[in-house]
């Protein structure tokens, strides 16, 4: 290891840093005396009785502030050299950079939106932001992968973390149920992918992207190498929640606490999708036609379930989580299209939708974040609820209203940005058919997403629920994040485009 190897990873070490120093200083905070909640100070796994002193965790949460700014900063700083570490198994490049501060961004937007919701559920442990930090490593190292080792190492890590957060309300049935199917169904999924990358192995010799690439040559498309690729494909289906290996996500997203359900719709995906680009790209040149009509299955089913399922929920949670499989299926249709043409402005087309997706996504899930903190023992994010929103609090309503508008792809949003340009990368493929299905499952997609905005604006609540006060400092903060980079994207995506070009760029450079 030298010099290069370690400014190569030092956002990762920064992360690392910020990581251990919360574990470490947790047990030093000072007792405080904590307000009790509604109805009795129950927490959100149904747990009755808990001590009402504990530390003032202020300092562990802007321990994690600070890790997430400074990682994004020296991401920033040292990029555009393309720096090689490792004996070539991780880079530094535009590439790398782009996905490093898209997940630091979406680290600290969980940090922002978690304080609150925890200190409601009595359950505000150090632990948590450190696991966070660990699934963010793990992402990072995903994207800055250049060898299927170091990838797959960085894949364990973030899903062991992301396990373990799912079942962070430990004494609630829905959470252990969530992560154990979490787990078992990952489990399963990483095996399967740990075969394929065997296979790659036995077949080149190596696990290096471009050394596979150099001994595969053109014949990329034999049955051995098709059979790789098909197991590596399916690993990374199941993080992307596509159909039909979309079964653990609706349990696992209304299980797990809310922050966390807003990072797995989007860290994690965003994370494979750079692997599914990278890898695939770099690998498997010479199979792109078959890997491409590959997605194209994976993309029709994929977009066909999340919409279908998502039209009959009535917990916003759920509907939320087949929306996220839906919007999973729009991005594999532009892998299609960059594996039927082998263009590259499908790619381009994805990073920007990946971009838009995790700002208008986080945002969606801080509003519920926020809802759910102000009255934890009553409020379900079933539709019913969100009935008389706008009048009770009319901010909340607006929030949500713009990030369903967005999700939906309504023009002036981030939302129709992104898929204006997955769909146009089809286009240029020559998969007419396949983006104009995309264009009607979106349209399908506004009866979901606008029924909820009808229910906050136009309906009387059966019940009243109690809101206990503002948005607090931190969920402030998150939604004006979430908000402004969701109105800027739509109204703005020149910069965008140009970040998204420069790092598809070094990536094939």
């Amino acid at each position: 290891m030298n010099a290069s190897d370690i400014i190569a990873i030092l956002p990762e070490l920064i992360l690392l840093v910020a990581a251990l120093a919360i574990l470490l200083v947790e047990p030093f905070l000072k007792p405080r005396i904590v307000a009790g909640v509604a109805g009795g100070g129950h927490d959100e796994a149904g747990a009755g009785g808990v001590d009402s002193v504990g530390p003032d965790r202020t300092a562990i949460v802007a321990i994690a502030l600070t890790g997430f700014v400074a990682s994004v900063a020296v991401s920033l700083i040292v990029s555009g050299h393309g720096r090689v570490a490792f004996g070539g198994m991780a880079a530094l490049d535009n590439w790398a950079v782009f996905f490093k501060v898209l997940f630091g961004l979406t680290g600290l937007v969980t940090v922002l939106m978690s304080g609150t919701y925890l200190e409601a559920h009595r359950r505000h442990l150090g632990e948590y932001y450190a696991l966070v930090i660990f699934a963010v490593i793990g992402l990072d190292l995903m994207a800055a992968a250049r060898d299927f080792i170091l990838f797959y190492v960085a894949f364990e890590l973030m899903s062991i973390s992301s396990y373990l957060l799912a079942a962070y309300f430990r004494y609630r049935v829905k959470s252990n149920e969530a992560a154990l199917k979490y787990f078992l169904t990952g489990s399963l999924a990483s095996a399967v992918m740990l075969y394929g990358i065997s296979l790659v192995y036995g077949l080149t010799g190596s696990t290096n992207y471009h050394g596979i690439a150099v001994a595969l040559g053109t014949q990329g498309g034999t049955a051995a190498v098709l059979l790789a690729i098909f197991l590596i494909g399916i690993g990374l289906a199941f993080k992307v929640s596509a159909a039909p290996f979309h079964m653990w996500t609706p349990d696992a997203y209304q299980g797990a606490p809310t922050p966390i359900t807003a990072f797995f719709s989007t860290g994690p995906k965003t994370a494979a999708f750079a692997v599914f680009i990278g890898a695939f790209v770099l690998a498997f040149p010479g199979a792109a036609h078959q890997w491409g009509i590959f997605f194209i299955v994976l993309s029709v089913l994929t977009m066909l379930v999340g919409n279908v399922f998502a039209l009959v929920q009535t917990n916003i949670k759920r509907m939320l989580a087949y929306s996220s499989i839906a919007h999973a299926g729009y991005l594999l249709g532009g892998m299609a299209a960059m594996g039927w043409s082998r263009n590259t402005y499908p790619a381009m087309g994805m990073l920007v939708y990946l971009a838009a997706y995790t700002f208008m996504n986080l945002g969606a899930f801080a509003v519920l974040t926020h809802l759910k903190g102000q009255n934890p023992d009553k409020f379900d994010y079933s539709l019913k609820q969100f009935a008389g929103l706008g009048r009770r609090s009319p901010w909340a309503a607006v929030l949500l209203s713009l990030f369903l508008l967005s999700l939906t792809g309504i023009p002036g949003t981030a939302g129709f940005i992104g898929k204006f340009y997955v769909f146009g990368g089809m286009v240029q493929a020559g998969l007419v058919w396949l983006a104009v299905a995309g264009v009607v499952l979106s349209a399908v997609s506004a009866y979901y997403y606008l029924r909820v905005i009808i229910y906050m604006w136009f309906k009387e609540p059966e019940e009243e629920l109690q809101l206990r006060g503002p948005i607090s400092g931190g969920m402030a903060a998150a939604l004006a994040l979430t908000a402004a980079a969701t109105i800027l994207i739509g109204v703005i995506p020149s910069r965008l485009w140009d970040a998204v070009v420069n790092a598809f760029v070094s990536l094939i450079g």
